[in-house]
């Protein structure tokens, strides 16, 4: 999630209201911690795009590779985040309620085409 705990609250308070279980972590270590004890599967990574949130998704996608992230971020990453795929799914902040759920839908969709796709070769 997003570092800054006011957004953090806000997306986690407009996905729950879109039916979505949140878990929430303030950094590194309890995003890590938190996918270490999950017995059920995460579906979404919803992560900042500044700082090291290109890096933490790495690292959490060598475990769960299937997991798609959403990047978060103040700028559009297109030039000025490296690293980041330019392909990678990004929602603008600030955002309404309609851009995270439509943003959020269509990771989960892409997912879904994905995994479906391997699942029929």
């Amino acid at each position: 999630m997003d570092t800054d705990p006011e957004i953090r609250k806000l997306a986690a308070f407009m996905l729950g209201k879109q039916g979505y279980t949140v878990l929430e972590a303030r950094n590194r270590a309890e995003a890590i911690s938190l996918l270490d004890r999950r017995t059920d599967d995460i579906e979404l990574l919803l992560l900042e795009a500044k700082g090291r949130g290109y890096e933490l998704a790495k690292e959490l996608q060598q475990s769960q590779p299937q997991v798609p992230v959403l990047f978060l971020c103040s700028d559009s990453p297109r030039g000025n985040l490296s690293g980041l795929d330019p392909g990678a799914p990004f929602l603008k902040k600030p955002f309404t309620m309609h851009d995270i759920a439509g943003k959020v839908r269509e990771a989960l969709d892409s997912r879904n085409k994905t995994m479906a796709a391997g699942g029929a070769a």
